[in-house]
């Protein structure tokens, strides 16, 4: 049976993961800004149901500014800018999305509480509690299919109280290295947040995740300081910023 990961380990995969949005390996670049025009930004990314036409990730003193071959009239008279005038220049132009990136660390959480892997016997459960934190959402055709899927490959943990579901962390499909790298996406009703929770069920989606040898994955938008302060406090840390342009495809 393969070892449980390390850190070492987990640096090197979320470097590799972060390397395929960027068009270029991140640990082989030196320290500066790094300009790359690649046709893989204008392809759809998947999962996410569109593209992503231009990624600049800022990481320490790196600079990676990745983008479609249409914007390389826009792109070329910026070498020689500092990141920040880049930054400008492009958010000027252009709507990015900016995301905070996170790395895990150090486990610190090792109870966990009501928190348990959900199987496919949870569906019912589950369904309550995902028409409860998506309303407007129709998950007949699809939810079903998408839980059972997950589950199988145990993805899905939750935190219970009383019965029902109060806080899920799910699994959304990955744009690359699918079963290498997993993101954990947190859910929690409204009423029962701020009870810790979030906390106990996030730490164990991550924990088993990486008990099964795969690397555990957080990302969020820079203002959700919320999602930030749940991520750092079971052990990720900053890894860094990502200033994205969606574009959807018929756009």
């Amino acid at each position: 049976m393969k070892q449980q990961m390390d850190e070492k380990e987990i640096d090197k995969i979320t470097n590799r993961f972060y390397s395929q949005f960027c068009g270029t390996d991140l640990e082989g670049l030196s320290q500066g800004t790094h300009f790359i025009c690649t046709e893989a930004r204008d392809q759809e990314v998947k999962g996410f149901g569109c593209k992503y036409t231009i990624y600049i990730l800022c990481k320490e003193n790196l600079c990676v500014v990745s983008y479609a071959p249409q914007y390389a009239s826009f792109f070329e008279p910026l070498r020689g800018m500092d990141a920040e005038d880049i930054l400008a220049t492009a958010g000027g132009m252009h709507r990015l999305k900016k995301m905070q990136l996170m790395i895990f660390g150090k486990e610190y959480i090792t109870d966990y509480g009501n928190a348990r892997i959900l199987n496919r016997s949870d569906y019912s459960c589950y369904e309550a509690f995902f028409r409860a934190v998506s309303p407007a959402a129709d998950p007949n055709g699809w939810l079903k299919d998408y839980f059972n899927e997950k589950a199988a490959k145990e993805y899905f943990v939750g935190y219970f109280v009383n019965g029902a579901l109060v806080s899920v962390c799910d699994a959304p499909d990955m744009p690359y290295m699918e079963d290498v790298i997993q993101h954990t996406g947190i859910e929690t009703l409204p009423q029962e947040r701020r009870k810790g929770y979030a906390k106990c069920t996030a730490a164990l989606a991550t924990h088993h995740l990486i008990e099964r040898c795969i690397c555990p994955q957080w990302e969020c938008n820079a203002s959700n300081i919320a999602s930030i302060v749940l991520a750092e406090s079971i052990g990720y840390k900053k890894f860094g910023l990502a200033y994205i342009l969606e574009e959807h495809i018929n756009q």
